[in-house]
């Protein structure tokens, strides 16, 4: 039996992850995007993808910056992903205050880290490839580390949120 082509993706499990990128300390110059579309790339070196729509203020601050963390989320910060980081846009508020999330400095590159992620992961920019309607930033895995939050992690599956136990 067929299913239409885009229902098929929805099928594909992903985590959901909040991507950051700008200046830390500049509330107007920083922002974040909830996605799914994350997946390693390399072991050597430590590569990762990210696929961002190409009007994302988001991306426009990777392609500033050419840096971004990966912030790996519990389901502590469920709400915020999907009420804020996957619905505002960071052109008009500060999505960090709006969900009531820490904005702290990454450790190696100049981009915010959300302060209660369970897993940090900052990224250099490798290279960008245009991919359908998306654009997939490959970045360099620079440094990485756990933040001492606990719980369930959250994964996209078709269609809605699901926790990872």
């Amino acid at each position: 039996m067929s299913i239409p082509l885009i229902s098929a993706l929805d099928y594909i499990s992903h985590p959901l992850v909040v991507v950051t990128a700008g200046d830390p300390e500049n509330p107007k110059r920083r922002g974040g995007m909830a996605a799914a579309w994350v997946s390693r790339v390399s072991w050597s070196p430590p590569l990762v993808m990210v696929s961002i729509a190409p009007e994302r203020f988001t991306l426009e601050l990777i392609r500033e910056f050419k840096e971004f963390v990966i912030n790996v989320v519990s389901e502590d910060l469920e709400r915020a992903v999907i009420d804020v980081f996957g619905t505002l846009s960071g052109k008009d508020i500060d999505k960090f205050a709006q969900a009531g999330v820490g904005a702290v400095s990454a450790k190696k590159i100049k981009a915010p880290v959300i302060r209660e992620a369970a897993v940090v992961i900052e990224c250099r920019v490798l290279k960008e490839v245009e991919a359908g309607d998306h654009i997939m930033v490959v970045g360099e895995v620079i440094e990485a580390y756990r933040s001492g939050v606990e719980g369930p992690l959250l994964l996209w599956h078709r269609g809605s949120v699901t926790k990872l136990k």
